[in-house]
């Protein structure tokens, strides 16, 4: 990783104009601008929508690149990047996020951020992002995921504002079924236990020299 930095979400009262992101969601404004600013680390929006906190951590010294399905929502991206003067920073492509590979984007990326974006997902296609996280992602990387989270069995059967048992949360346990065995995964302090939301911190782990230690 080119230079150290820090990632600690903070909860803000309200969410830019257009930006898709649920209220109560984290946002990740507690990125510290990386020194030397000609080292650069990257990152990447998994479902960036209309790039409100892809544009943020442009701003905070990021190198960027946001993926969505929606030309539409791609597009404003894009306007909104031109307008906060980091254009030259962040880049938007349209993609897959569970297919095999994603056309223009590569990486490995140093940071890797998804606010609600697995959580729209069901059955196997979550486990093909969670494949694509692990793609993206250098030995060392940070992977921030907020999402709605809940036992299938305790949501009503509709919700208009929240998760339900015909539009299900990641339950319990599954982020560690889908990224445990690469990543380090911590649950950080809010959204608190009991919301039905939660946000998670990980980390990957290098890889086992064999024969070390």
């Amino acid at each position: 990783m080119p230079a150290r930095f820090d990632v600690r979400p903070a909860l803000p009262a309200g969410r830019p104009e257009g930006d898709r992101t649920p209220r109560g969601a984290g946002r990740a404004r507690g990125i510290r601008r990386p020194r030397p600013p000609d080292e650069l680390p990257t990152a990447v929006d998994l479902g960036c929508g209309t790039g409100a906190n892809a544009v943020f951590l442009a701003e905070r010294g990021f190198r960027v690149t946001g993926i969505d399905f929606s030309p539409v929502a791609l597009r404003k991206a894009g306007r909104l990047a031109e307008e906060r003067g980091v254009g030259e920073r962040v880049r938007f492509v349209q993609g897959d996020l569970t297919a095999a590979a994603i056309p223009g984007v590569d990486g490995p990326f140093d940071l890797l951020v998804d606010y609600g974006t697995l959580d729209d997902l069901r059955g196997e296609s979550r486990r093909r992002m969670a494949d694509t996280v692990e793609r993206l992602s250098r030995p060392g990387a940070v992977f921030l995921l907020w999402c709605f989270y809940a036992a299938r069995g305790d949501l009503t059967w509709i919700s208009f504002n929240g998760p339900s048992r015909l539009a299900p949360a990641i339950e319990p346990g599954e982020e560690e079924r889908l990224f445990g065995s690469v990543f380090a995964i911590e649950r950080l302090p809010k959204p608190e236990p009991g919301s039905r939301a939660a946000c998670f911190l990980m980390t990957r782990r290098h890889p086992q020299i064999p024969g070390a230690g």
